[in-house]
């Protein structure tokens, strides 16, 4: 059995109280351009504070009883140094305002809109999320404001009311979001899943008279975790914790018949929560053949998107559910099928959905972080984006830069890493995506438009900036005209970065700086450029294969060697000192890491070969790492045929010492004792 999740942080005082819910939240109302920067709402009481500080990220959680519905006021207070630093949230029932204020002086940041009427005498959920980037405001499990802001840290937190009255209030901890169960227990092992409705159980795949018998640790993950509906509704079992928000849920499914299954998100309880369901091809009813994103809010289903295609029985499925900042994404088999929007509860805890009584089968279910952008510039949301040099403004659905010189504006976290941006760009200047932006220096995508009047006119190119400082990496023809809209695309993965002309790639650059940092719009030249439809999302890490613990005890299992075990990818050399080639051909990057123990213990060298063929000793590109008795200095090689490429000694400290071997997109990396020794394109 492996089941790894998120320790739940220890609350710092009593939960407060969970209430009732109320209407559908629906889409968040425009903030007035003309009211950004402004004196700061006033409270009418002073702050109460709380006694606890923790550091983002964080949420607090309370009761808000209504007392006078007419003069509510409710004024939360985040990071705060005193009245004139802190960010501010002020709900009144005709408006929600999020401000920043610095220096006295008030802004207005993100997106919210108005509670509405309240109700006397009733208690409402309260929570505030904050975390290095992100405050978000909810309110009866609505999201009545989102903001995107970093300019303040640290703090207190408190809160003053006025017609309502704040009942116990909680700072709740909050952490990074991961959990995997393939369901291989035992008996008596504790399950991490609640059966909310139907029948749930972990039961064996096999259905022979010999499943019954059938042990977790010496079982080839023949388990998993099986659902059935009843009489009383869909069955329905969750997992995880009331705080988790911007996840991914992914489980392998497969439906015994054409009975609907699904995955849910933010579960709040039986009658809220967001569903992805999913019908089969084979299904009799009116609905089959459908893959819908539904919100459940009081027990009513209202459908937020649906794609045509469905399930077969008894076919495995790997099903995943996508959900960050009102973005809610399904896939199936890591193909995108449908992708809606809708600001809903903006927390709560995942699960899984079945209907019918013929049963369905979860397994490998994972539960992790999810980070998305999505920016259509429809809405203004002050904040957001920061403009870093020339001017920039949002009008008519896109962002537009100045129109002279050098703009950039940027947008998202110091850690950001290992992700890829589009854009849709209306190209009258020079344009290009920003990657990696640090607090001096970015790295970026560019394209030079015809008639922009910048030396790069009619290419692409990858430039790196520092301390004011450009030097061009990688530079490929590319001839847009002036006026013309095209799609950007730029990639960063572990110092690769790759640029996409309307899903062509084009050029690409390694550079071991480009590791983490913002996102970027950048323009140049003359003319004003548009962007729209920025779209950021995660690379997911590679993959790592598993084998079963009980194969890979060699003394018992002998016979399971050859598969189970580090040898298995390798065919074993026919004579002493040769080769070890994998079975497997390996297309696209791809890497080799290993580790070398006892650096300067005895003289020896170790070939490592990449894009090679089997009896052809000078194929492909070869790194050859040499040692000498009483050295920590390693001698790395590199050649390419009969060519060599480069040579250069390394002195080690570790032990052993790590190396990794790489092909990234057109270029060949090596790297030893954590320091890169060749990037080199080829």
């Amino acid at each position: 059995m492996m089941i790894r999740s998120q320790r739940v942080p220890t609350p710092l005082c009593v939960p407060g109280i969970r209430g009732s819910s109320a209407a559908f939240a629906a889409a968040l109302i425009i903030l007035s351009a003309a009211a950004l920067a402004r004196t700061p709402a006033e409270a009418q009481n002073e702050p109460t504070m709380l006694e606890e500080v923790i550091e983002p990220p964080y949420a607090l959680t309370a009761g808000l009883h209504i007392t006078d519905p007419a003069s509510v006021h409710l004024r939360i207070v985040l990071d705060y140094t005193d009245p004139g630093s802190t960010y501010a949230i002020t709900c009144t029932p005709g408006e929600t305002i999020v401000e920043r204020i610095a220096g006295g002086t008030a802004t207005r940041i993100g997106r919210s809109r108005a509670f509405g009427a309240f109700e006397a005498d009733s208690t409402l959920e309260l929570t505030v999320r904050r975390d290095a980037w992100r405050i978000v405001f909810i309110l009866d499990r609505q999201v009545l404001a989102e903001a995107w802001d970093s300019g303040l840290s640290g703090g207190a937190v408190g809160y003053s009311a006025t017609g309502a009255e704040v009942t116990d209030p909680m700072m709740q901890p909050l952490g990074e979001i991961y959990m995997t169960d393939d369901f291989m227990r035992g008996e008596t092992d504790v399950s991490t899943w609640e059966s909310i409705s139907g029948t749930w159980q972990t039961q064996s795949l096999r259905v022979d008279e010999q499943s019954d018998r059938m042990e977790a640790d010496k079982s080839a993950n023949a388990f998993s975790f099986w659902g059935k509906a009843d009489e009383a509704g869909p069955a329905v079992a969750s997992t995880g914790y009331w705080f988790w928000n911007n996840y991914q849920l992914t489980s392998a499914v497969r439906a015994a018949d054409a009975d609907p299954l699904g995955l849910i998100a933010y579960f709040q309880d039986p009658e809220n929560y967001i569903l992805a369901r999913w019908t089969s091809a084979l299904s009799p009813d009116p609905d089959a053949n459908l893959l819908q994103l539904i919100a459940v809010r009081n027990g009513q289903r209202s459908v937020l998107g649906e794609s045509p295609g469905g399930h077969l029985p008894g076919q495995w499925y790997r099903f995943q559910l996508r959900v960050c900042d009102g973005v809610m994404q399904c896939l199936v088999d890591d193909e995108p099928r449908l992708v809606a929007q809708a600001t809903l509860f903006g927390q709560g805890q995942p699960g899984l959905y079945c209907e019918g009584t013929g049963g369905v089968f979860f397994d490998s279910v994972a539960v992790e972080d999810w980070e998305v952008l999505s920016d259509d510039f429809s809405q203004p949301e002050p904040g957001k984006w920061v403009t870093r040099s020339g001017d920039w403004k949002q009008d008519g659905g896109r962002m537009l830069s100045g129109g002279t010189g050098s703009c950039l504006a940027v947008t998202g976290l110091d850690g950001w890493h290992d992700y890829w941006v589009s854009a849709d760009v209306d190209c009258t200047g020079a344009a290009g995506i920003a990657l990696c932006v640090g607090d001096s220096s970015w790295y970026a995508l560019r394209f030079g438009t015809r008639g922009s009047g910048v030396a790069y006119e009619g290419q692409a190119q990858i430039v790196r900036v520092s301390a004011g400082d450009m030097q061009v990496l990688s530079t490929a023809p590319a001839h847009i005209a002036a006026g013309s809209r095209h799609q950007f695309r730029a990639s960063a993965n572990e110092g690769l970065i790759t640029g996409y002309l309307d899903g062509k790639r084009v050029l690409d650059a390694y550079d071991p700086g480009a590791r983490t940092g913002r996102i970027g719009l950048f323009a140049d030249g003359k003319g004003s450029v548009g962007f729209d439809n920025v779209y950021l999302a995660m690379i997911p890490p590679k993959r790592i294969a598993r084998v079963t613990k009980e194969f890979t005890e060699g003394e018992e299992h002998f016979e399971m060697q050859e598969w189970a075990s580090t040898r298995a990818p390798w065919l074993q050399p026919t004579e002493e000192g040769g080769a070890f080639w994998t079975k497997g051909d390996y297309f696209g990057d791809k890497t080799i890491e290993f580790e070398v123990p006892g650096v300067g213990a005895a003289d020896g060298s170790v070939r490592l070969t990449l894009e090679g063929q089997p009896g052809e000793e000078t194929s492909g590109i070869t790194l050859v790492l040499s040692t000498v008795k009483g050295s920590k200095t390693l001698t790395a090689t590199l050649v390419a045929g009969s060519e060599q490429l480069g040579e250069q000694a390394v002195e080690v400290t570790s032990d052993p010492v790590p190396v990794r071997f790489e092909r990234k997109g057109t270029w060949v990396v090596a790297s030893v004792d954590g320091n890169v020794v060749f990037n080199v394109k080829r």
